[in-house]
């Protein structure tokens, strides 16, 4: 398995792209129904209060909701404030930050600091991790599948041009 080669192919993956594979991997993961929702695009606001995916599910009878905020950078302290600032605006159960990057010294001192809100971060390695473990963007032996990404940005590209035509 090389996940070093996954960890580099993830962070040269667009907006778009990382957030259909974070989508997939969390929907494997047991997260229930994950919704992407308006941003796409790195220079584009999201409506939604600074979180980009939305998980529902439900324990037993009872609901939970899960926002993820999803960046191309290294996880920082300011990004973790951001996230917490958004789940209690939200009233979320929990704050999840997936990046391909690594987390901060900072940021990883303070992400425990956040209670009662529980705030989780997937980053670089961990990330890849996951995409190996749920066979998501490798072959069966491990290596990076080069031709998905491929195939997975062309299709964003598509689907971001069908946006812009239809203004959605």
């Amino acid at each position: 398995m090389n996940d070093a080669a996954l960890e580099e192919m993830l962070k040269q993956c667009s907006l778009h792209s990382l957030l259909m594979l974070t989508s997939k991997v969390l929907s494997r993961s047991g997260f229930g129904d994950v919704q992407l929702l308006d941003r796409r695009q790195s220079k584009q606001k999201s409506r939604y209060g600074g979180h980009e995916l939305l998980c529902e599910s439900s324990m037993g009878m009872f609901p939970t909701r899960i926002i993820v905020k999803v960046i191309q950078d290294s996880v920082r302290l300011r990004m973790l404030d951001e996230l917490a600032g958004s789940v209690r605006r939200t009233n979320a159960d929990m704050g999840i930050i997936v990046s391909p990057h690594h987390l901060t010294a900072n940021a990883q001192r303070h992400i425990t600091s956040y209670a009662p809100m529980r705030i989780e971060a997937i980053a670089g390695r961990t990330l890849s991790e996951l995409l190996s473990t749920y066979h998501i963007g490798v072959r069966s032996r491990g290596d990076v599948d080069y031709a998905f990404f491929g195939n997975l940005e062309a299709a964003s590209l598509r689907l971001l041009s069908f946006l812009k035509i239809n203004a959605i």
